[in-house]
């Protein structure tokens, strides 16, 4: 299903029993996942993702790609594609070009690189997250599970997140959210959405992005339910200046160090030994929102 976002958040909502009769969107990148296709797919050039990155220097995608048997997200489903497993262990510690080895970071994340056709005009990202409750995250840390970078690395335009924020106090409870915020060097980063994060649930997310206007707006639901607006075109700096403006769309798992007021994440703060954790994934797609439509 597909409706305009030109129109008010009213109209917006009001508009979802009409969206059956409109036609299907024009895709500017697919991921989802062909039932056909093994882990070994990921390291090659059929892969809709970087088959090298961001992943441990001694680890590669298919060692941990998986394909678990769950339902499937409600885009696979429609689609005939398949969700994928990807985990985390000790392993997973990235040796960046520009920054070294990332010791207190913890990433395995799938890469769309310096796309131009999916960061510019009018794009809407979609992603579906489930968790996998025999390999539990701990949410006393913060988690990435899908990001915009800059082309020079140095900023996310927006994410979605989990746990407690990055640099609170080690005695900072859990928490088991799912977070969207927007631009990173924002004093203070804005909040736009968050809602529980129930196991054994697909959480479906739309990422509206207006590179023209600077502006986002966000849809959600669970497993089978339509894509519905949860916040309206807002401003938000998702485009910067050249060079900045293209980069790296991931999605996977990031995870964050404990401590307080860490100056750099990637190198301060603490990760437990013996990490064995996992996420689900389906639906990564993105539609050409130029005309105004998205895939609900």
């Amino acid at each position: 299903m597909s409706i305009s976002t030109h129109l008010s958040p009213v109209v917006l909502l009001a508009g979802l029993a009409r969206a059956a009769a409109l036609p299907a969107c024009i895709l500017s990148f697919d991921g989802r996942v062909p039932q056909n296709a093994t882990s070994k797919t990921f390291v090659s050039k059929q892969s809709p993702f970087n088959p090298g990155y961001v992943l441990g220097p001694n680890v590669t995608w298919d060692e941990i790609i998986e394909f678990p048997p769950i339902p499937p997200s409600r885009f696979d489903r429609q689609a005939g594609t398949k969700p994928v497993g990807l985990s985390l262990s000790d392993k997973s510690v990235f040796l960046s070009g520009s920054e070294g080895r990332e010791t207190a970071l913890r990433r395995a994340e799938l890469l769309v690189n310096n796309n131009d056709p999916t960061v510019t005009g009018h794009k809407t990202w979609h992603m579906s997250v489930r968790t996998d409750p025999a390999r539990p995250l701990n949410y006393t840390h913060e988690y990435q599970f899908a990001f915009h970078e800059a082309q020079d690395f140095q900023a996310d335009f927006w994410s979605i997140k989990a746990g407690a924020p990055l640099g609170a106090p080690v005695d900072t409870p859990p928490r088991k959210t799912f977070r969207v915020e927007g631009y990173k060097w924002d004093v203070p980063t804005k909040l736009f959405f968050e809602t529980p994060l129930t196991d054994d649930v697909w959480h479906n997310f739309g990422i509206d992005l207006n590179f023209d206007e600077n502006m986002i707006s966000v849809l959600y639901s669970t497993n089978d339910q339509p894509l519905k607006v949860v916040m309206p075109p807002t401003f938000n700096n998702i485009s910067g200046k050249a060079p900045t403006t293209l980069g790296e769309t991931h999605f996977g798992l990031q995870k964050r160090p404990l401590g307080a007021n860490i100056e750099n994440f990637l190198f301060n703060g603490t990760q437990e030994e013996g990490i064995d954790e996992a996420l689900f994934l389906g639906g990564i797609f993105q539609d050409d929102s130029t005309n105004g439509c998205i895939t609900l």
